[in-house]
């Protein structure tokens, strides 16, 4: 099985995320154009820390809402779901969405939204991970981003 690696130089965030699961997302957001969709990013890390291993994804809950330029992520089942995981040692790392037809850009929504959740002790998660997909059919491009809490985004670039 293949992995897509997401770096910066200096590599001091990596995130592997096997081309199974990059398959899927990009199957969950052809069959959501031309509205948006996303969910959550399942997975753990190295021993070091210094790698995010994504491993699965969990689909946009059943009370997710969607449009042409927006997504806001369900709850419906989440916790349980995520309540499960961890006794498998997978963890909740971070969150995906797709952008129909755009670039995989972060928005100031995007932006915000990741802020909220590296702060939010219920997550978990000091520093998520933010994949975009952006484009439609053979014209998919990917964007992934950590959020390190108290401190600037930073932009992983793809090393495949």
């Amino acid at each position: 099985m293949n992995n897509s690696i997401f770096t910066e130089s200096n590599q001091r965030f990596k995130v592997s995320i096997p081309d199974q699961i990059l398959n899927k997302v990009k199957e969950l957001c052809e069959s959501s154009f031309p509205n948006e969709t996303g969910g959550i990013l399942i997975g753990n890390y190295s021993e070091e820390l210094k790698c995010a291993n994504v491993s699965e994804i969990i689909v946009a809950p059943s009370d997710s809402k969607s449009g042409p330029t927006w997504f806001l992520r369900g709850t419906s089942g989440v916790k349980k779901k995520l309540d499960r995981l961890w006794f498998d040692k997978k963890y909740y790392i971070g969150e995906w969405h797709y952008h129909p037809d755009c670039s995989s850009n972060l928005s100031s929504q995007d932006i915000k939204q990741m802020i909220n959740i590296s702060n939010n002790e219920n997550y978990k998660c000091p520093e998520p991970i933010l994949l975009i997909v952006g484009g439609k059919t053979n014209l998919w491009e990917y964007s992934t981003y950590v959020f390190p809490k108290g401190k600037a985004f930073v932009h992983l670039d793809t090393i495949k």
